[in-house]
């Protein structure tokens, strides 16, 4: 008994050591106000090898913080329109988001490693369909550090609401200047299609 109690007390604190983790912010550096561009990949979770299927880019953008949340949004700059919004409890990273004008949608859930330039974990890829939703992509993922991103963005870090606003239109505006993405037999590819072809 003594030691099943003492297993418990080093569980308990092994769990409050966990949710101590203090705030990272790693989406935008202090030399690039812009955002910061990873990379994305996908890795199909319905096939035991995880094949690779397509990567894309997307850049990070800082909004405000919202309690322990740090927040703000994110748009591809390699697939035309697919933009949503992210959130970060410690070392994990929230994200939704849509493509084709919102028709499509995509969850994705990622925890970054110790040097904050890579995380790993989950992506989820649907369409809807007036139904349950057609799910379209199961996968694993991965996020990489690739640079800044080249655009007038700027976050919000002081909070102001219009200012934000104005980020967040300005953000579609250079997610709809991406390419549009096309599968081999001519139909529009989703963001983590394995049949994408490069874009023009």
């Amino acid at each position: 008994m003594k030691q099943l109690l003492t297993w418990l007390a080093l569980a308990g604190g092994a769990v409050g050591v966990a949710q101590a983790t203090p705030q990272h912010f790693p989406a935008v550096d202090p030399v690039a106000a812009g955002g910061t561009l990873y990379s994305i990949t996908f890795y199909d979770d319905t096939a035991n090898n995880h094949t690779q299927w397509a990567t894309q880019n997307i850049c990070f953008v800082q909004g405000p913080v919202q309690g322990s949340n740090t927040t703000g949004l994110w748009y591809s700059t390699t697939y035309n329109r697919w933009i949503g919004l992210w959130r970060q409890e410690g070392d994990q990273i929230f994200m939704i988001g849509d493509f084709w004008t919102g028709r499509g949608k995509d969850a994705m859930q990622v925890e970054l490693v110790t040097t904050k330039d890579e995380g790993f974990g989950h992506w989820n890829e649907w369409v809807e369909d007036g139904m349950y939703g057609n799910w379209v992509a199961k996968g694993n993922t991965r996020i990489a550090k690739i640079g800044v991103c080249h655009s007038p963005l700027q976050g919000a870090d002081n909070g102001l609401a219009d200012e934000w606003e104005d980020t967040k239109q300005r953000a579609l505006k250079e997610a709809e200047a991406a390419p549009v993405r096309y599968r081999r037999d001519g139909s529009l590819a989703q963001p983590g299609d394995r049949d994408q072809l490069p874009p023009n």
